[in-house]
């Protein structure tokens, strides 16, 4: 054959993004396997998202970012629909070229006054919890998954007390003793 250099050639081709539909998931496991609408009152919940035009660098994990918004249960009176707590969390692709991107672990408690951006979502019995994703890049679409927070379940504790600190348990009184009673039911709070 000729060995001659100048029988060498190139040409180029233009790489287009395969686009496919957004995906966003709630989960309560790090496993990735629970995909739940339900988290309990204290709780952990974690976020998957799906976005192939997110991978940006194919030699690195990129990052995206999505917003946790608690809106405040409109059954029980006061207003209606307010958002009572904010968090922004930042997502890692979960390997290079995956376009799947999963958060950290995010903690949902109803013992909390709310602080937006603070870490954790503060929440009440009845209220949602609306994680929201939107994609600017190619073309432009937005997910959202949401969750309904339900009390944990207990069941009804009554004490009788002697002392009005509530300190002195008791099941037996005398005639004429003042009687103290305590009531515990986490669920009419």
């Amino acid at each position: 054959g000729d060995v001659n250099s100048a029988d060498t050639t190139a040409d180029t081709a233009l790489a287009l993004e395969i686009p496919t539909t957004l995906r966003i998931q709630l989960f309560e496991d790090a496993a990735f396997t629970d995909d739940v609408d339900t988290y309990l009152t204290r709780d952990v919940f974690l976020v998957w998202v799906q976005d192939t035009d997110q991978n940006i660098n194919p030699q690195s994990k990129d990052t995206i970012s999505a917003m946790a918004y608690i809106g405040n249960n409109r059954t029980e009176g006061g207003a209606a629909g307010l958002v009572i707590d904010t968090q922004t969390m930042v997502l890692t692709e979960n390997g290079e070229t995956t376009a799947v991107f999963l958060g950290a672990v995010w903690t949902l408690t109803d013992t909390e006054v709310p602080i937006a951006e603070n870490g954790r979502l503060s929440w009440g019995r009845e209220d949602t919890l609306h994680v929201v994703y939107s994609d600017i890049l190619g073309t432009t679409e937005s997910g959202y998954d949401t969750a309904l927070a339900i009390e944990i379940p207990t069941t009804v504790k009554v004490q009788l007390y002697e002392d009005s600190e509530f300190t002195d348990d008791v099941d037996t009184y005398l005639t004429r003793d003042v009687m103290f009673l305590a009531v515990f039911d986490t669920d009419e709070n």
